[in-house]
């Protein structure tokens, strides 16, 4: 939930200030290779091809109907210049009729993995599969299975593979162009988190390297559970949709959703926290620093209490829900 913001400077007391907004828009770009459905795509017989959906990446996509006794993949064939870590990410059309558990394999250097994908949601946009070790060559990266339990077709479109190599280890939520430095030290209502006041739409990014688990009830609405691996909860909620499949491993500043207004929201914003173990903390020393291209305290060092409206007269932590 967001406050109007009059309240919310009435009660923190803060200051109206002209502010110069300086760094980059966006995490910075890294090496990025897409394959969509046409040179470097093989497929069997079985894969027909159409060009119904607006959703599509560019001009059609390929299905085939769905098998419980072969696996008969589509494969996308791609040149990894680099031995190391990858961002995989796959597009295709979301439709009432397409398969809830599609399968998607991944051939990492360890193995291959397999991360099944609802394509009835999210269509249209890339969606991350998570974060891979590839070996360096020309090969098969990525297959579209047809051996599920899943109803509906299965599609292949497109996937993007990017390098991971030498990202940062930590990323502000938003763009720092999104908003002024104020807005991140800003209370929060009734418990330790904050709100950032952003449009429908705006990408979130991951605050760094972790997995996601997704979250999708009346309270958060849409958002996800980013486990850090410092053991520590992220927090995303009210996103309009995710750009992240469930259980997908991502690097810091690789979007994980576009923020929009779902679950308990009185208007379109990114609701962010953090949570160690049990407890909530005070994320705004955490954002701050970020904002201001330091490495963010250790998040079992943040307050858990004087970021939100009633804990500026009471030091009573509001318990978790």
């Amino acid at each position: 939930m967001r406050l109007p913001l009059a309240l919310r400077n009435a009660v923190a007391g803060l200051a109206t200030a002209t502010l110069v907004v300086l760094g980059p828009a966006a995490p910075a770009a890294a090496a990025t290779t897409i394959v969509d459905n046409a040179a470097g795509f093989t497929a069997s017989a079985n894969w027909g091809t159409s060009a119904w959906s607006t959703q599509r990446y560019g001009a059609d996509y390929r299905f085939a109907s769905p098998d419980t006794t072969v696996s008969d993949a589509a494969w996308f064939t791609a040149t990894i210049a680099a031995a190391g870590p990858h961002t995989v990410e796959v597009w295709y059309p979301a439709d009432a009729g397409y398969n809830n558990a599609t399968p998607f394999v991944v051939a990492a250097s360890g193995g291959s993995q397999t991360v099944v994908v609802n394509q009835r949601a999210n269509g249209g946009r890339w969606v991350s599969l998570g974060t891979f070790t590839l070996a360096a060559g020309t090969r098969n990266v990525v297959g579209v299975s047809r051996w599920t339990n899943g109803t509906g077709y299965v599609v292949a479109d497109a996937i993007r593979l990017t390098s991971t190599t030498g990202a940062p280890a930590f990323s502000l939520p938003l763009a720092k162009s999104a908003l002024p430095r104020s807005e991140y030290d800003d209370p929060h209502h009734d418990y330790p988190a904050i709100d950032l006041p952003v449009g429908t739409g705006t990408p979130a990014y991951a605050v760094r390297g972790g997995t996601v688990v997704i979250i999708d009830d009346s309270s958060c609405g849409r958002g996800v559970n980013l486990t850090g691996a410092d053991g520590n909860v992220y927090t995303y909620c009210h996103f309009s949709s995710w750009s992240v499949s469930n259980g997908a491993t991502v690097v810091a500043g690789q979007q994980v959703g576009l923020t929009g207004n779902t679950g308990n929201s009185t208007g379109p914003h990114l609701h962010f926290g953090i949570r160690t173990g049990s407890t909530r903390r005070c994320p705004q020393n955490y954002l701050l620093a970020l904002y201001d291209g330091l490495t963010p305290p250790a998040a079992t060092s943040l307050p858990t209490t004087g970021c939100f409206y009633t804990s500026l007269t009471s030091a009573t932590v509001q318990p978790l829900g």
